[in-house]
């Protein structure tokens, strides 16, 4: 059986999500996300940093909309979604590579993330801070 592959990965964004709207209202946003792999040398017994992959991800409907709210440049995340390659408009005989449809998610080993039901009162505004 094939059909499209997923793919994980985790990185951070690089540069500003832009945001957008489908004619019929959909929101749709696009960010890039940069890889680094770590790779195991076994000649030195080493972890060493990888090559650097450029990703560009996409996501639609309200997780755009969130995504765009969310997430700034250098952010860490992880991104998984339908994988493809394409040929890149900017290096010529290159592959870009692209995560559709992406679910992301801050990733928690670098940042402390709230959601509604878990923002300090303080943080959502029902609170007065402590000034003592």
């Amino acid at each position: 059986m094939t059909g499209p592959s997923t793919a994980v990965f985790t990185g951070r964004v690089h540069g500003t999500v832009q945001l957008r709207h489908t004619d019929n209202g959909t929101p749709a946003a696009r960010f890039w996300l940069l890889h680094h792999p770590r790779v195991y040398d076994r000649r030195t017994s080493q972890w060493t940093d990888g090559e650097t992959v450029a990703v560009i991800c996409t996501v639609h409907g309200a997780a755009a909309q969130h995504a765009a709210e969310t997430l700034t440049d250098d952010v860490h995340v992880i991104a998984s979604g339908q994988l493809r390659s394409a040929p890149s408009p900017h290096t010529p005989g290159q592959q870009q590579l692209y995560v559709d449809n992406a679910r992301v998610g801050v990733d928690l080993t670098h940042h402390v993330a709230y959601i509604d039901a878990t923002l300090p009162a303080v943080l959502a505004g029902q609170a007065p801070a402590h000034t003592g």
